[in-house]
Order: C-alpha cells, then structure tokens, then sequence
C-alpha cells in the first residue's frame, strides 16, 4: 500500500508503525494519535514536520521503512 494513502490506524495496525516510531520518534508515542487513525498519512507526516515534531529525515526513513514492507 502506498504510504501518502495509507491511514494513521493502518500505519499502526497493519504495518507495525508502533515500533517503528518506538525506533526513531519515541516521543511522538505522548501524544493521543488515535484521533489521527481516520487520517491518510500524507496529510498528517507534513503537518509533523512543518510542526518541528520530527525532522524531515526522520519521516523520510519512516516512510521508506513502509514502503519497503
């Protein structure tokens, strides 16, 4: 599935994304992101990054890391 998309609850439902942010964006684990799982990742990753929550490289490995599965 193409990650832009893929929704926050599939991100982390079917592809393992809980793990994945425990890798690289632990602190990112704080925040509710339940009330996300009805929006499609391309539309919540940069609003992250325009937010300064994860840099922009995190996001790219993040991304690849589910793109490659």
């Amino acid at each position: 599935m193409d990650f832009n998309n893929m929704t926050v609850g599939e991100f982390f439902e079917d592809n393992d994304g809980k793990e994945l942010l425990m890798e690289l964006a632990p602190h990112l684990l704080k925040y509710p992101l339940k009330l996300f799982y009805k929006k499609k990742c391309g539309d919540v990753f940069p609003l992250i990054t325009e937010k300064g929550l994860v840099s922009q490289d995190t996001a790219d490995k993040i991304k690849a890391a589910i793109e490659e599965k």
